[in-house]
């Protein structure tokens, strides 16, 4: 059984997960948790203990780097004293992945930076294909012109897209802990601790 960890939107979820969903919090937003506690809480309800777990997957980011540093603290805290591995996962393989299946078109995942500034990611058949850095909420992609749905921060108002004449914001900034069956393929256990991402440099190589 797998613990997943979700906190870069800055609203914190807890998963518990063995090729399903056992168990699924979401906490308001900003809510500061015990995650400790809660974690012994989602347990008890399943009639569950620490000893059944045997991995942790965890959302390393990018996204609101307070919150995403605590669950990524947490993790790595919980992992050595167990002794079990830590799987990183980044907030634009969970959020586009699972808008990508959900709404059947690309996905653009938004995590903001400072006032107009915007990490962007392109995910395209399950895979990150394209990322950039966008000074003035401006975003074009070059590898892709069609329809696309969003995901992540910004919105409709703050945020420029001349290149996509069909677009859908999705609202989604959270993915539930069934998109976890959507990443399979991604769940590499890390080797040492892990540590938060600050933006999207590099993803479109690894896909993590």
């Amino acid at each position: 059984m797998k613990l997943f960890l979700q906190t870069s939107s800055g609203q914190p979820s807890i998963v518990l997960w063995e090729n399903e969903v056992l168990f699924e919090a979401q906490f308001p937003q900003m809510a500061r948790l015990d995650y400790g506690a809660e974690l012994l809480g989602a347990l008890n309800s399943i009639d569950a203990s620490m000893a059944m777990l045997d991995g942790i997957i965890v959302d390393i980011g990018p996204g609101r780097l307070g919150s995403t540093r605590t669950a990524v603290a947490f993790a790595n805290g919980l992992g050595f004293a167990l002794n079990i591995p830590l799987i990183p996962l980044s907030s634009i393989s969970i959020l586009g992945i699972h808008a990508e299946k959900t709404h059947q078109r690309p996905c653009l995942v938004l995590r903001k930076a400072a006032r107009r500034q915007f990490h962007w990611a392109l995910v395209r058949n399950g895979l990150i294909t394209e990322t950039g850095f966008a000074e003035q909420a401006e975003i074009i992609p070059t590898s892709y012109v069609g329809p696309i749905v969003m995901a992540g921060d910004g919105d409709a108002e703050s945020v420029a897209l001349p290149s996509l004449p069909d677009v859908r914001w999705s609202g989604i900034t959270l993915a539930p802990g069934a998109a976890l069956a959507g990443l399979t393929r991604f769940l590499h256990p890390a080797i040492g601790p892990v540590v938060p991402l600050i933006d999207t440099r590099g993803l479109a190589d690894g896909n993590r």
